[in-house]
């Protein structure tokens, strides 16, 4: 009879120690990203062990350093930053397809990526990009992690395009938002995503509101690009608003997608429509928010358990 019971035992604390593995998924989201940074650290705390990380355009960045051993660096990099200095770090550099070629934003994130090779990290990391040749998603595993995070942070019209080897990447939103299934995972890890754009809270009304009732959200990519030739152009009121919005209509469908298509067992979550992805100021604010909502979570898978 002892025997039995001690086997039971057995299994119920072999279950808890597998619970304690996660395969981290990480979404893009620009500013909204720095999100992910308090949710990985609240993890950490609670004595998760983050066996591999997925990430596209920032995920792929923060999972980046993460796996590279940098997290603290980068976080310290980004609570450093007000909108001065990211004015200066997104240099404008005015291409046909671009806006800034983004070297003096990889040049400032050395110290965090330098010349790790992916299949060399401690930590397996995979990241996502798309190829606007062969139209495929183009999923990177090995190589270069400077060169594979610079091409899944490309936003498209934004930074320049990574060109290599016959193929141009732009961002990896434009295939996989939440790359849920392209990470790493061994048979007793959870997995785990962060969504920095989740169901909004409230209807979005800027499209009804007239031009006196808006708010600028997005006031620092106004600043950088109101010395361009268009920028004076008089379109319609409503016209960034269309924009804005139908992209991150089509953002938040793909992330829901892939949220169905291959469910995690635990979803921590940032409305998208509560910050803007360029709200690169917010970083203190938005760490903290990533550290309270995730223990959150992880307070409820626990006690489910």
């Amino acid at each position: 009879m002892k025997t039995i019971i001690k086997k039971i035992l057995a299994l119920f604390k072999h279950k808890k120690q597998r619970s304690k593995n996660v395969a981290l998924v990480l979404s893009g989201g620009g500013a909204r990203g720095y999100f992910h940074i308090g949710a990985i650290e609240a993890l950490e705390e609670r004595g998760y062990t983050i066996t591999s990380v997925a990430g596209t355009s920032m995920g792929a960045l923060i999972g980046g350093a993460y796996a590279n051993g940098h997290l603290n660096e980068l976080k310290q990099l980004f609570l450093s930053l007000n909108k001065k200095k990211i004015l200066q770090l997104l240099d404008v550099s005015m291409g046909l397809d671009h806006i800034t070629n983004g070297e003096r934003l990889m040049q400032t994130l050395d110290n965090v990526l330098g010349n790790a090779k992916i299949e060399q990290l401690k930590v397996p990391f995979t990241c996502c990009a798309s190829d606007i040749v062969s139209g495929e998603e183009r999923v990177f595993t090995s190589g270069s992690l400077r060169t594979a995070v610079r091409a899944s942070i490309s936003i498209p019209g934004f930074f320049k395009p990574v060109k290599e080897n016959g193929h141009i990447y732009v961002d990896g939103s434009v295939h996989n938002t939440l790359p849920l299934d392209r990470v790493v995972r061994n048979e007793n890890d959870l997995l785990l995503a962060i969504n920095v754009n989740g169901a909004d809270t409230c209807p979005y009304m800027a499209y009804l509101k007239n031009k006196e009732e808006r708010k600028d959200k997005e006031g620092i990519f106004r600043n950088m690009v109101k010395h361009l030739p268009f920028y004076n152009v008089k379109f319609s009121a409503n016209y960034m608003n269309m924009a804005v919005r139908i992209s991150s209509m089509a953002i938040q469908a793909n992330t829901q997608l892939a949220l169905r298509l291959t469910p995690p067992e635990i979803l921590v979550e940032l409305p998208m429509n509560l910050y803007s992805m360029f709200d690169f100021n917010k970083a203190a604010e938005l760490i903290a928010y990533g550290k309270e909502e995730m223990a959150r979570q992880l307070d409820a898978y626990e006690q489910e358990m």
